[in-house]
């Protein structure tokens, strides 16, 4: 009986050793396998962070775009305002003028626009109490020395102008007015306008 204790505690002995070899390799594979992952889940980590600093740094330079671009567009807005403020108190200035300057300034648009028939001035409610009475014939005189034949008649209609008239002929109106010269004349002006505001 001896030699099959023997027998049998040499496969045990096998057995075991067989084991603890097989365990220890298990706890190797499975120390790999966590260093393995533990080295994924570190590269992965880096890819991730540098992915969201790059997406951070792309957001981040989209919003300064954005903002720059929104202040350029707030300053732009601030400059038109200045100049439209600009235009607004010239046209108060002009109408605001004293009587005498205020009827020289009209007498010189309306001799200078007046065609060579009869016409119409039309004027604001305002500027109708202004003009002095002799104007019609002021106006006519200036016009027959220049040799234009036609006349202009003060008439009975009133317009709601910020200064300035309405030359009418006819049919055809001819606007006068502080407001439309300015508009007329503004793209011509606006930039000399812009230059010296800013």
């Amino acid at each position: 009986m001896s030699g099959i204790n023997k027998i049998k505690e040499r496969i045990l002995e096998e057995a075991r050793l067989q084991a603890e070899e097989t365990v220890k390799r298990a706890e190797e594979e499975a120390s790999e396998i966590i260093n393995n992952a533990k080295k994924d889940a570190e590269t992965k980590k880096k890819q991730i962070l540098e992915k969201a600093n790059l997406e951070a740094a792309e957001v981040k330079k989209r919003l300064k775009a954005v903002a720059d671009l929104e202040a350029r567009k707030q300053r732009l807005q601030a400059k038109q305002e200045v100049v439209e403020e600009a235009f607004m108190q010239t046209i108060k200035k002009l109408s605001s003028m004293p009587d005498d300057k205020y009827v020289s300034i009209i007498t010189n648009l309306i001799i200078n626009s007046a065609p060579n028939d009869t016409a119409e001035v039309i004027l604001s409610d305002r500027d109708k109490k202004r003009i002095p009475s002799d104007f019609e014939e002021k106006v006519n005189k200036n016009l027959s020395s220049r040799e234009n034949r036609g006349k202009v008649t003060l008439s009975k209609e009133t317009r709601d102008i910020n200064g300035g008239f309405i030359l009418k002929s006819g049919n055809i109106e001819i606007n006068n007015s502080f407001d439309a010269i300015i508009r007329m004349k503004r793209n011509e002006i606006e930039t000399d306008v812009i230059n010296s505001l800013f």
